[in-house]
């Protein structure tokens, strides 16, 4: 049996080397700036962490009843319906000399301090606005509370909506 003119150049095609692809490729991102989109996701999920952690224990010390704390946790999906369009949006059309993501990646940063802060010292601005110890329910602690979580939300979303988008282009100016 012969073997006919495209059997011959498939062969022909099989036989040939295989060009090897250099893992140290130009396109390839450096590891700093892989380092660096990977210290905004663990700070991310270092936020949520506190989040899910304190929430209606925290919120049950400063006096509400665990009834009315679960209503607290439709902050996130409120604020993630809102907050991540928005900062996509505003980012990808953004004209900042820091780059597109930078300055809602920063923001994102200071919020979170923000909200730390809040959350953190809730019980002693609470006092210092005039909490009584002695009372079961603290509502200016409580407020100060639900302020820090919710800033705590904003900001983890606003970093979530531009953590990784695209800061791993090299040569991008994002």
């Amino acid at each position: 049996m012969g073997t006919t003119m495209e059997e011959k150049s498939s062969m022909e095609v099989e036989q040939q080397p295989r060009k090897q692809v250099s893992s140290s490729s130009s396109s390839s991102a450096p590891i700093w700036k892989m380092v660096a989109v990977a210290s905004i996701a663990t700070g991310l999920q270092f936020g949520w962490a506190l989040q899910f952690s304190l929430l209606t224990p925290y919120v049950q010390l400063l006096g509400v009843p665990h009834k009315f704390a679960s209503f607290m946790w439709l902050c996130g999906p409120i604020s993630g319906i809102v907050v991540q369009p928005l900062a996509g949006h505003y980012s990808d059309n953004c004209t900042s000399l820091f780059g597109r993501r930078r300055p809602f990646i920063a923001s994102g940063a200071l919020l979170v301090i923000l909200a730390v802060f809040l959350i953190g010292f809730a019980a002693d601005i609470g006092h210092a606005a005039g909490d009584r110890l002695g009372k079961t329910t603290k509502p200016r602690a409580v407020t100060v509370f639900v302020i820090g979580f919710w800033t705590l939300d904003v900001a983890n979303n606003t970093l979530q909506c531009d953590q990784g988008s695209d800061t791993l282009v090299v040569g991008s100016e994002r």
